[in-house]
């Protein structure tokens, strides 16, 4: 028997747990396919139920069934793989379309991503590295501090490459451990100033600005509602659920709105009304 040691996300749908399940550990039979589903997930269904998904899921091709268990199909998660990676492609083929520097005075860009490593290269790779020719400071207004922990390496690298650019400063709404321990981290990889409880987020958005590029992020109702538990909810910084923060961001898979707008008097008017510069 083989096996990980991650942490299992909580799927909604019977056969995404199945497939959740024997992500983790195969093969497993029925039975304890249906033990699991009820220890892990709560499932309350029987294990008829149970045993009719299995046999559905083995004629989509999901699963394939040997003497010793049930498997994932190979050939079912190569598909799968390559699906994601081809919309991976398709999202750095906009990325890459965006140029900031053809935008003029007023123009706006409506964007969709999915998931926050995919906005996250966005507003490390495009919106904080904007044509800033004046060194006007940076300025990220958010609700929650945001958190590097579970992105890439790319996001890492480009993180330093961004704050060594430009001075950032960065205002949060929010002031609880949870994103105080984010903006240590942000800190260490060259944020200018950190300040928290300063009202300066929508429930629903945030804003980051460079030069004369505001960048508005548009996140849904229920993963902001997920940040805000899961930021809120730790009485101290040992209490927090770090597994779990890591499986939200690298799996949750959200559609994240961006608009952004090149509007010089606009972006000087923000920088006045939160660091007192133009």
């Amino acid at each position: 028997m083989q096996t990980t040691s991650s942490t299992i996300q909580k799927p909604k749908t019977t056969k995404h747990q199945i497939i959740s399940l024997l992500s983790e550990e195969w093969p497993l039979s029925a039975k304890q396919i249906h033990l699991r589903l009820q220890k892990l997930f709560g499932i309350s269904s029987s294990y008829q139920a149970t045993h009719k998904t299995l046999l559905q899921m083995l004629d989509d091709k999901i699963l394939v069934k040997t003497s010793e268990g049930y498997f994932i199909n190979e050939e079912w998660a190569n598909k799968m793989q390559k699906q994601a990676e081809q919309i991976a492609e398709k999202v750095k083929s906009k990325i890459k379309e965006v140029q900031l520097e053809e935008m003029k005075d007023g123009e706006s860009l409506n964007l969709t991503f999915k998931g926050i490593r995919e906005v996250g290269w966005f507003l490390i790779d495009k919106l904080m590295k904007a044509p800033n020719p004046e060194k006007k400071q940076g300025l990220a207004l958010w609700r929650f501090c945001y958190s590097i922990v579970g992105l890439e390496e790319k996001h890492y690298k480009g993180l330093r490459e961004a704050f060594a650019q430009n001075d950032w400063k960065v205002r949060v709404r929010e002031n609880n451990e949870t994103d105080k321990m984010f903006g240590e981290t942000l800190k260490q990889y060259g944020a200018k100033e950190i300040k928290f409880g300063v009202d300066c987020a929508t429930k629903l958005s945030d804003t980051m600005i460079l030069g004369d590029y505001i960048a508005e992020i548009t996140y849904p109702t229920v993963f902001r509602k997920t940040w805000e538990i899961q930021n809120r909810l730790p009485k101290k910084v040992a209490e927090f659920n770090l597994a779990a923060h890591i499986l939200n961001m690298r799996y949750l898979q959200p559609g994240i709105h961006v608009t952004l707008t090149k509007n010089k008097i606009m972006a000087k008017e923000l920088r006045k009304e939160y660091l007192g510069t133009n």
